[in-house]
């Protein structure tokens, strides 16, 4: 994990994500969004702002397995939702999801993967910023 001086608060927020993402895609009925467009890009850019997330608090070399980590709930969850009454399993979605993954590791091995490490020393509170 990368030196962040609110690890703690980053991950909490990372696994809120995830309860966030279990909750939307089991919800019986699906939940209503504020604004609804084509459910595919939905699905898309939520597993690009999970994966993203938890590439800002993660080392390079943990990407790999923090992308399958988000694949794998992906799968999970289209698993479940063939098992109940009210939603469906779809191959679609799982392209979609993986679409969002492989966008946010692109952009993370191009730089945008220390977000969070940095977001904290421009604030002036990562391990960098605290005064000595």
């Amino acid at each position: 994990m990368r030196p962040l001086t609110f690890r703690w608060f980053w991950l909490g927020v990372a696994w809120f994500g995830v309860g966030c993402a279990l909750v939307l895609s089991l919800w019986p009925g699906g939940v209503p969004l504020p604004v609804h467009v084509w459910d595919k890009i939905e699905h898309a850019v939520g597993y690009f702002l999970l994966t993203g997330w938890f590439t800002g608090l993660y080392r390079r070399e943990r990407y790999p397995r923090l992308g399958l980590g988000c694949l794998l709930l992906g799968i999970l969850i289209e698993l479940l939702q063939g098992l109940t009454p009210t939603r469906s399993m779809e191959l679609g979605d799982l392209a979609a999801n993986g679409v969002g993954i492989v966008t946010a590791l692109a952009l993370a091995y191009l730089g945008l993967g220390a977000w969070a490490e940095t977001l904290e020393r421009v604030v002036g509170v990562g391990p960098r910023g605290l005064p000595g």
